[in-house]
């Protein structure tokens, strides 16, 4: 059985832009040295670690599920 984080892609971007942060903000809340690495959480071109999970919700101030849910195969 495997898990896939998947990740609404719309929501996430409307909720960073509703709080005005940009990639780079986005990215360094999450410790991440490049903007790239917010953006390709955001775009679904990557599966975010649970700890990225957990940061992004509280940064939006909002429940993991607005933005993520497990899916198993």
């Amino acid at each position: 059985m495997n898990e896939i984080l998947i990740t609404d892609t719309e929501k996430l971007k409307k909720a960073r832009e509703l709080k005005g942060f940009s990639y780079r903000d986005m990215s360094k809340f999450l410790g991440a040295k490049s903007s790239a690495t917010y953006y390709n959480i955001e775009t679904g071109k990557v599966e975010p670690k649970i700890g990225q999970v957990l940061r992004i919700s509280k940064l939006l101030k909002e429940p993991i599920n607005n933005f993520f849910r497990l899916k198993v195969q």
